[in-house]
C-alpha cells in the first residue's frame, strides 16, 4: 500500500506544480538531437546521441546496478534517383561488471546492434518501396501494445523507458501504395527476431521462462519461414483508424521437453481508431489471435485484446493520458495460471496513467507514468517519475526513479526490490 500512496502523491504533486500553461502531448523519455547541417552539395547527414547513464538500486544489496555509455548514430543519403539509404547503429559498454566483479547476464555488458538499415525507393508518385531493417509501428497506444506486433523489444528493464525507444528493427520489404487519404501497406518479413527479455543473473530473470539459459530454438530466416502482414491506414480530419493483419511467428516463446520453442505461429486480425474531440484524443484498439500455445495445455487457444484510452490536451506544455487494456483467453484452462505462462489468469487487464509537464520555456520537462496489472492494480506494476533539462542544444541531463510495486501476481511481485534511481548526461550531434 505504501508504494502505491508513493505513486498517487507523484502525480498529485506534479499536477499541483505551478506550471507556465499546463499539459504538452510529449509522453516519452526525450533526447535532443541536432542534426550537424551538411554542405549544400552534400546529400547525407549523420547525427545521433552519446550518453552515460546510471543506476543504483536503493531496495537491495546491488546498490550500483549498471554505468553505461551508450552511442546511438542515424544517418541517412539521398541518390541521384530519389532513392534514400537510412540506418541507425546502436550500442554500449557498462562497465558495473568489471568494477562490481559481478556475473554477467549474457548480452548486458556490451551490445552493437545495426538495428536499422534500409533503401526506401519512389516506384511511381503513389507507389514506394523500402527494403532491409526497418521499424513499423502498427496502432495508436502510446503505452500498451495491442496491433503493434511486428518489432520486437527490448524488454530488459522493465518500466525505464517507453515502447518508442524499446523497438528493434527488422528486416522487412514493405511496398507503400497511397491513394487519397488512405494508405495501403503490403509487408514481407523476412528475419525471425525476438525481444530480448531478462537473462539469468539479471535483476528481473524471474520474469521470463527464458531467463535461466534454456536451449533455444527459433525459426531460420528461410523462405518457409516469411512472415506476411497488410495494412490499410486512412487519417482523416478529425479521425484517423487502421485496419491489420499478419501470419507470424508471434513474440512468445513455450516450453516443450525443457526446449524453449519460438515457432508459435499465429493470425492476427486488429484495428485501430483515434478521435479529437475538443481538446480530448479518443483511443480504441483490437487484435484477435487465433492460436497461441500456452506451457501445461495440450490445444492452442486464442485471445483477443481491446484497448480503450483517452488523452487530455486542453493546457498548454503538457498532457494526461490513460489507456487500459483487456486480454482474454478464449476456452480458458486452470492450468493456464502456472509460473511457466506468468500466472496468467482468463481475463488480464494491465492500466497506465501518463502525466508530462514543461516549464521554464520548455527546457524542463517532468513526467510520471503509473502502470498497474489487474482489474484494480492488485496485480502489482511500477511507477516511474523523471526530470528532463536541457542544458543547451547539445547538452542535456535526466534524473528519475522507478518503484516496482508488490501485488498478487508471483510472477510480478518477484522484482518488487529492484526498485532505483536513474540519471542521464546526453550530449547530441
Amino acid at each position: 500500500m505504501t508504494k502505491y500512496w508513493f505513486s498517487a502523491v507523484a502525480l498529485v504533486l506534479s499536477l499541483s506544480v505551478g506550471a507556465e500553461d499546463g499539459f504538452d502531448e510529449g509522453f516519452d523519455d526525450e533526447e535532443i538531437d541536432i542534426v550537424i547541417a551538411p554542405p549544400e552539395n552534400s546529400k547525407g547527414e549523420l547525427y545521433g546521441s552519446i550518453e552515460l547513464e546510471t543506476h543504483y538500486n536503493v531496495s537491495n544489496e546491488k546498490d550500483l546496478s549498471s554505468l553505461k555509455t551508450l552511442v546511438d548514430i542515424l544517418g541517412d543519403y539521398k541518390f541521384n534517383n530519389g532513392a534514400k539509404l537510412s540506418g541507425n547503429l546502436k550500442g554500449y559498454h557498462d562497465i558495473v561488471y568489471e568494477l562490481e566483479n559481478r556475473a554477467v547476464p549474457d548480452g548486458y555488458e556490451s551490445e552493437i546492434d545495426l538495428n536499422e538499415l534500409n533503401l526506401e525507393l519512389e516506384i511511381s508518385p503513389n507507389l514506394d518501396l523500402k527494403i532491409g531493417r526497418q521499424v513499423v509501428v502498427w496502432g495508436k497506444s502510446d503505452s500498451i501494445r495491442i496491433t503493434d506486433i511486428l518489432n520486437p523489444l527490448d524488454n530488459r528493464i522493465p518500466g525505464l523507458v517507453d515502447i518508442k525507444n524499446l523497438r528493434l528493427g527488422r528486416m522487412m520489404s514493405k511496398l507503400d501504395y497511397y491513394v487519397d487519404d488512405l494508405n495501403l501497406s503490403i509487408i514481407v518479413l523476412h528475419e525471425n527476431r525476438f525481444s530480448k527479455n531478462p537473462r539469468k543473473d539479471s535483476d528481473f530473470s524471474s520474469l521470463t521462462i527464458g531467463a535461466n539459459d534454456l536451449v533455444i530454438i527459433q525459426p531460420t530466416d528461410s523462405l518457409d519461414n516469411t512472415s506476411l502482414a497488410f495494412s490499410l491506414t486512412g487519417a482523416f480530419k478529425g479521425y484517423d483508424l487502421g485496419f491489420y493483419f499478419a501470419d507470424i511467428y508471434i513474440d512468445k516463446p513455450y516450453l516443450k521437453n525443457n526446449i524453449l520453442h519460438y515457432d508459435n505461429k499465429s493470425k492476427m486480425l486488429g484495428f485501430a481508431y483515434n478521435q479529437v474531440i475538443d481538446s480530448f484524443l479518443l483511443k480504441t484498439e483490437i487484435a484477435h489471435f487465433d492460436n497461441i500455445n500456452y506451457n501445461n495445455v495440450s490445444t492452442n487457444k486464442a485471445r483477443t485484446d481491446l484497448l480503450l484510452g483517452v488523452e487530455y490536451s486542453g493546457i498548454n506544455d503538457g498532457s494526461i493520458g490513460y489507456e487500459i487494456v483487456r486480454r482474454t483467453i478464449h476456452n480458458y484452462e486452470d492450468l493456464i495460471k502456472v509460473k511457466s505462462n506468468g500466472y496468467k489468469p482468463k481475463n488480464e487487464y494491465q492500466q497506465v496513467l501518463r502525466f508530462s509537464q514543461s516549464y521554464l520555456n520548455q527546457t524542463l520537462d517532468f513526467s510520471s507514468v503509473l502502470s498497474l496489472f489487474g482489474s484494480a492494480g492488485q496485480d502489482g506494476g511500477s511507477a516511474r517519475v523523471e526530470l528532463d533539462y536541457a542544458i543547451d542544444d547539445q547538452i542535456s541531463m535526466s534524473i528519475g526513479a522507478i518503484d516496482y510495486l508488490s501485488g498478487n501476481n508471483a510472477t510480478i511481485d518477484s522484482y518488487k526490490d529492484n526498485d532505483r534511481i536513474f540519471a542521464k548526461l546526453n550530449y547530441a550531434f
